[in-house]
C-alpha cells in the first residue's frame, strides 16, 4: 500500500484574518506555539504567514508590525495538494517549491496543512513496521534452516552406520 497524506493533515489550524497586524499574528503563533498561521478571508483562505515571511517581509524590510496588515507580507502564491495525494508527491512539490508546508484540499474546500515532519515521521513508522516483517520472516527461516541442519547432524551417525552394514 502506498503511503497518502490524508491521515497526517492538520485539520485544526491556526488562522488569522487577513486585516489582521503582524504583531497580533505573532502573538497568536506564540500562544498556539505555532510557527504558522494560515490567513482568511472569511472562510476562504488567501495566503500563508510563516516565520519566514516575518523574517525576510517584515523584519528584513524593517516594516512596524504594530500597523502592517498581514495580507501585506503573507506568502500569496499557494501551494496547494489535495487531500488524498501520495507522500512521494507532497515531497516532491514541497522540494519543487522549496517549501516546508502545503495546504490540502478537497476540491475548493480546504481540509488543512500538511508538514514536511509529519509525512517524514509517518514513511519512518511504516519502513520501520515494514522492517519488522522482513526481520521475523528471517528469523523464522534462519530457525527452519538451523533445526534441518541439526537434523541431518544428528541422522549422520546413524546413516554412517547404515552405510557400513550395506556396504560388502
Amino acid at each position: 500500500m502506498s503511503c497518502r497524506i490524508t491521515s497526517v493533515i492538520q485539520e485544526n489550524v491556526v488562522t488569522v484574518n487577513q486585516y489582521r497586524t503582524v504583531s497580533e499574528a505573532v502573538e497568536i503563533m506564540v500562544a498556539r506555539g505555532s510557527g504558522s498561521l494560515v490567513v482568511m478571508e472569511g472562510s476562504t483562505v488567501v495566503g500563508y504567514f510563516s516565520e519566514r515571511d516575518l523574517l525576510v517581509r517584515v523584519v528584513g524590510k524593517q516594516k512596524d508590525p504594530m500597523t502592517t496588515p498581514i495580507h501585506e507580507v503573507m506568502t500569496r502564491n499557494l501551494v496547494q495538494i489535495a487531500h488524498d495525494a501520495s507522500c512521494k508527491e507532497s515531497l516532491n512539490r514541497m522540494r519543487e517549491h522549496r517549501i516546508r508546508h502545503l495546504l490540502a484540499f478537497d476540491g475548493p474546500r480546504f481540509m488543512g496543512v500538511v508538514s514536511m515532519r509529519d509525512i517524514a515521521a509517518m514513511m519512518a513508522r511504516s519502513t520501520s513496521h515494514a522492517d519488522l516483517t522482513v526481520n521475523l520472516v528471517g528469523g523464522l527461516v534462519l530457525l527452519v534452516v538451523l533445526g534441518v541442519i541439526g537434523f541431518l547432524i544428528y541422522l549422520v551417525p546413524e546413516m554412517v552406520g547404515f552405510a557400513r552394514r550395506v556396504t560388502p
